[in-house]
């Protein structure tokens, strides 16, 4: 089993990414004109109809919280090995 989804980052537009599972787009993360603050939302694989972002402070940071989001999903689902993060 996996210790985590591996999540690639595709470059959609300026400042834009797709967080992809193979050929599946699983999150986005981007940065409006003039501001300094990432958003970021995981759409579709987490069971949910939101589609609010999130907010972090870097890029580095937004990535990291939507692979939490993911890892969190499919462990909870029983695809991951690990504890269960809460």
């Amino acid at each position: 089993m996996l210790q985590e989804i591996p999540l690639t980052w595709k470059p959609i537009r300026n400042r834009s990414y797709a967080g992809m599972l193979g050929e599946h787009q699983l999150a986005y993360v981007l940065q409006h004109d003039g501001q300094r603050a990432w958003k970021w939302m995981v759409s579709g694989c987490n069971g949910t109809t939101r589609y609010d972002f999130q907010s972090a402070d870097t890029l580095d940071e937004a990535k990291a919280a939507v692979q939490a989001s993911v890892d969190r999903w499919f462990r909870q689902a029983g695809l991951l090995d690990g504890d269960m993060p809460f």
